[in-house]
């Protein structure tokens, strides 16, 4: 091997075991840790994972994952049992992971049960013409991703049932809809508590060609060598870098409404999509005269007559396909000629009768009062969301809907 080349050494990152969280049983102090990776063709992806986070930037809790739970292609499984689990002269005849282990957890890396990688899970596909699943060489077509996708949920649905775990998710490996499956993944059931990392190392270390391939800083000195130019470098040059991916957790904004999470990727995402055209769209609002209420989506507000009788003339100016007013005060004239036709549909001595004959002359000030009652009502029933639509607190003055019976 050629002699190395003179680079800047940068400061140590190596931490000695005592620096790290201790755990005399394995277990990290508040829960058990579990790395979540998809991976391909690179195995270096988990080494690396497992090495930036024990080793973050000041200030930063170290962390050491209990389990380390790969997902991956055939061919990618046997790329992980050949990289990472052979012995090597260049980890001192361990294997690479085993040599990590040994960084990370100290001379009785043996005797630890941290850091144990899980039997690695190979996406298998369903072939119904022979009532057997195969494990996928690629991941290519739609099918394939289909695949993949509900595979990859399925995987992160059992990690994160036990609320006693706390979930590390790299996106780093593997083809880059892999990645994207598992931040839509977890963005489907992540928790509070749960991460999506992706790691990164400084050139030329990156590059699977060098001789031997870097998967960690190692210590003692290793030096990695370009066959292509030559070049050797130092081990020690090697940067780690651990970015959090922010992702938004809807699984803690339907847990009620959803109650048990759909098993299929796509019927999950489906269900998702449902609650939030709820939120997001027009509702659908329909009336009953017989006891004064309204139905938004479902939910049944009952009102005070005079309330009934504002959003009942409301609701048919909006059947009708009237334009809302421009302001309260532009509706009190058509609103009181309204109501003395829709008072005569029903008999004497009724509710609705009543607001009829003491209604007569209604003011912009009495609409502002139904306005404002009925709000605080809808507020109790938790369709404060539909506000823009049913109450508008300024501007034009009428209903947006998306139906009405």
């Amino acid at each position: 091997m050629k002699e190395a080349k003179k680079t800047t050494k940068t400061p140590s990152v190596i931490h000695g075991a005592s620096d790290l969280p201790p755990c005399s049983d394995g277990r990290m102090p508040q829960s058990d840790t579990i790395l979540l990776a998809v991976t391909g063709m690179s195995p270096a992806i988990l080494t690396e994972t497992v090495w930036a986070l024990a080793h973050p930037a000041r200030g930063i809790e170290p962390i050491i994952p209990n389990r380390v739970v790969g997902i991956t292609t055939l061919p990618g499984k046997a790329r992980i049992d050949d990289e990472l689990f052979r012995s090597s002269p260049e980890y001192g005849n361990l294997s690479v992971w085993q040599a990590l282990r040994k960084a990370m957890l100290g001379p009785g890396f043996e005797h630890d049960s941290r850091l144990n990688l899980d039997t690695v899970q190979v996406i298998a596909q369903r072939d119904p013409t022979q009532g057997r699943s195969f494990f996928l060489e690629d991941i290519r077509t739609p099918a394939d991703n289909e695949v993949a996708a509900d595979f990859i949920l399925e995987e992160l649905r059992k990690l994160t049932e036990n609320a006693d775990t706390r979930v590390i998710a790299s996106l780093a490996g593997g083809r880059k809809t892999m990645g994207a499956l598992l931040y839509a993944a977890m963005t489907l059931l992540g928790r509070p508590q749960d991460r999506l990392t992706h790691v990164l190392v400084n050139e030329p270390f990156e590059d699977p060609g060098l001789s031997p391939r870097f998967y960690f800083p190692v210590h003692p000195e290793t030096l990695h060598q370009n066959p292509r130019s030559g070049a050797v470098f130092e081990s020690s040059a090697a940067k780690l870098w651990l970015a959090d991916v922010p992702f938004v957790r809807l699984r803690e904004l339907f847990p009620k409404q959803l109650g048990r999470y759909p098993g299929a990727f796509s019927s999950l995402v489906r269900s998702y999509s449902e609650r939030i055209e709820e939120i997001s769209g027009p509702p659908e609002v329909s009336v009953d005269d017989a006891d004064l209420s309204l139905r938004v989506n479902g939910v049944r507000v009952v009102l005070a007559s005079r309330e009934f009788a504002l959003f009942s003339f409301l609701m048919e100016r909006c059947r009708e396909g009237a334009p809302p007013y421009r302001q309260q005060k532009d509706a009190v004239d058509e609103f009181a000629g309204w109501l003395a036709v829709w008072g005569k549909r029903f008999a004497p001595f009724t509710r609705q009768r009543d607001v009829f004959e003491t209604w007569k002359s209604p003011s912009e000030e009495d609409l502002r009062k139904q306005i404002s009652a009925a709000r605080r009502k809808f507020r109790s029933a938790g369709l404060g969301r539909f506000e823009p639509y049913l109450l508008p607190q300024r501007g034009a003055f009428g209903l947006r809907v998306k139906a009405i019976r």
